[in-house]
């Protein structure tokens, strides 16, 4: 039986039509309720941050895996996996931070936002925001690499192309860090230790569940070990065809992978009297 529905947002919960981000449909609004209703609990598991959550539901979520799994949130506690300690400037090197054409920004464990910065012309165009997306922009005190910080939570990195970011990656091996790709020349980085499939497994265990009683919704490369780790394992259609491949159903909503959870928990609700 499953319990508990664990969704990614970008391009799977926040999917209206072709919108990745364009906030819940009413289908997939209606399916969540009708879900819990019958006693399911939903959660979501994302790389956006925890703080994020609210702007787009205020419904009450059973558990919130943010970062990638550097933060898990249940019953209103919030749990943090921050980075180990670093040599702060030998990491703004590794991560060519001290490069113009790179942005990296790293995020405290008490600062729940990320950094835009207006002058790159990528994001002026997403923060206008032509389409009316959901978007999580807000300003913060910009990382100053002479700073002193204990404890910092993730860093997120945007490079030029795909195979910068993946000579970064490959650079972390030595780190006891993890580059998680959330674009193909964006990184999440993270713990060695983190990511969403271990951050579901922790809230899972919080909320007193068994890994087979969680099925998980994705649709990008952060969601494959979560395909590998959760034998009920959902893909969005839109998804690339690689990714699709690593999941057990794939298909075009939320609401369908509901409707499917749900007869199958019938099913065996009444296979086993």
């Amino acid at each position: 039986m499953i319990r508990c529905v664990m969704m990614d947002l970008d391009g799977t919960l926040l999917r209206i039509k072709d919108q990745k981000t364009a906030g819940i449909s009413d289908e997939n609004e209606q399916a969540l309720i009708r879900f819990e209703k019958a006693g399911g609990l939903t959660g979501i598991a994302t790389s956006r941050s925890p703080g994020y959550i609210r702007h787009f539901s205020r419904r009450t979520w059973s558990a919130i895996v943010g970062w990638n799994g550097a933060a898990i949130q249940t019953a209103g506690t919030l749990q943090l996996h921050p980075l180990p300690k670093q040599d702060i400037k030998q990491l703004w090197k590794t991560l060519a931070g001290d490069q113009p054409q790179n942005r990296v920004v790293m995020v405290t464990t008490d600062n729940d936002f990320l950094v835009y910065d207006l002058t790159f012309p990528l994001v002026r165009g997403y923060c206008e925001n032509p389409l009316g997306l959901i978007q999580d922009h807000r300003r913060v005190v910009e990382w100053d690499s002479r700073s002193k910080h204990d404890s910092i939570a993730v860093i997120f990195a945007v490079y030029p192309d795909a195979p910068t970011a993946q000579a970064i990656r490959e650079r972390l091996a030595s780190t006891g860090l993890h580059g998680i790709w959330t674009s193909p020349r964006t990184l999440m980085i993270t713990d060695k230790q983190v990511d969403k499939a271990c951050g579901i497994l922790e809230a899972a265990v919080q909320l007193g569940l068994k890994k087979e009683e969680v099925a998980v919704i994705g649709d990008d490369y952060n969601d494959l070990t979560c395909f590998e780790t959760f034998p009920a394992s959902f893909c969005m259609a839109s998804a690339e065809p690689e990714i699709q491949r690593q999941a057990r159903w794939t298909v075009a909503s939320v609401a369908e992978a509901l409707a499917l959870i749900q007869r199958e928990n019938a099913a065996a609700k009444a296979l086993n009297g």
